[in-house]
C-alpha cells in the first residue's frame, strides 16, 4: 500500500490534541495484473474501513474532524468540550461546517 493525498486530521479529546494520518491506496505499477491492480484497491478499502487510529500519547481513540479542523489551543478547555459537542454530534468540520458551531 501507498501513502495518497492529503493526510486526515483526527483529535483526541483527552490529550485535546490533533494529529494528521495518512490516506493509503493500493499499490499499482505496470507490472500488475488488472486483477492484482482490484486486489490491492479491495485491500486497502478494508484496511481504511477497519483502521483504529489512536492517540500516540495517552493510547486513546482519536476522532476524525474532518478537512478543515483548526485544533483550539490546548489549554481553552471550554472550546476543546464545544468541539467534542460538535463532533459528538455527527459532524464534521469541512468549508462552512464551523459557522454552525457558534
Amino acid at each position: 500500500m501507498k501513502i495518497i493525498g492529503i493526510p486526515l486530521q483526527y483529535a483526541c479529546f483527552d490529550c485535546r490534541k490533533s494529529f494528521k494520518r495518512p490516506q493509503l491506496s493500493g499499490a499499482s505499477d505496470r507490472f500488475m495484473t488488472s486483477e492484482q491492480q482490484a486486489g490491492q484497491v479491495r485491500e486497502a478499502a478494508e484496511f481504511a474501513n477497519h483502521r483504529v487510529y489512536k492517540c500516540p500519547d495517552c493510547g486513546g481513540l482519536t476522532h476524525f474532524m474532518g478537512l478543515d479542523f483548526k485544533a483550539p489551543k490546548k489549554l481553552d478547555v471550554k472550546a476543546w468540550q464545544q468541539v467534542k459537542a460538535f463532533i459528538e454530534s455527527g459532524k464534521v468540520y469541512y468549508r462552512g461546517s464551523q459557522d454552525d458551531q457558534s
